[in-house]
């Protein structure tokens, strides 16, 4: 059974403290979680876990993010001290707003099987980091990513979950016949993507 570290409310550096003393009373290969609730005490226990070379892989559940981290063989720990990773305070990685443009149900150029895999990889692998998008656009081909029955619906629905707007271009959804068929997502019109798409956020085409 997964360790929960619970450190919401705590700031750095109880977070890594706490972080520390786990792992030092853990088993190679176990599995423990830390949740934290602001995006300073997550950058500051990651920055340890990699002074560290230590395995771990990060999810954001809403303001919440979870460390999962696997306990190494091994642990040699460096001479730095746990307030030494507060001095800098830096934001966590990529914390500029974005957003995500699709505009097919494939990703990439070449064979088709290859890239729907390959766009379910994304979308699977979104929500695993720091920072989600505030929203996915899709027009062409990529509104049928929405659609019922589809690999890929589950994971944009995951992602609307987690506060991710999925904004699909009403006439797209037309030209294919699948409003009835649609799982999730905002039908919006060309007037607010071309809006989104020419403003100073972010725009992040797979």
């Amino acid at each position: 059974m997964t360790k929960i570290i619970d450190c919401k409310g705590k700031l750095c550096p109880q977070p890594l403290i706490e972080t520390k003393k786990a792992i030092k009373a853990s088993l190679p290969g176990e599995i423990i979680t830390v949740v934290v609730d602001n995006a300073t005490s997550c950058q500051n226990v990651i920055n340890f876990l990699e002074d560290n070379n230590i395995t771990f892989n990060l999810q954001q559940d809403g303001p919440l993010f979870n460390l999962n981290i696997t306990i190494p063989n091994t642990f040699n720990e460096n001479s730095k001290q746990a307030e030494e990773y507060c001095s800098t305070f830096q934001p966590l990685r990529s914390s500029k707003q974005y957003v995500v443009v699709l505009t097919s149900d494939t990703m990439g150029l070449g064979n088709n099987d290859l890239g729907k895999m390959l766009l379910k990889g994304f979308l699977n692998t979104l929500p695993s980091l720091p920072l989600l998008p505030q929203e996915i656009i899709c027009y062409n081909s990529a509104v049928n990513l929405a659609r019922n029955g589809s690999d890929t619906a589950q994971s944009l629905l995951k992602l609307n979950e987690q506060g991710v707007k999925i904004t699909l271009c009403g006439t797209c959804v037309d030209f294919f016949g699948i409003k009835d068929e649609l799982v999730v997502g905002t039908i919006s019109n060309m007037l607010y993507i071309t809006e989104r798409l020419t403003s100073d956020i972010i725009v992040v085409k797979p």
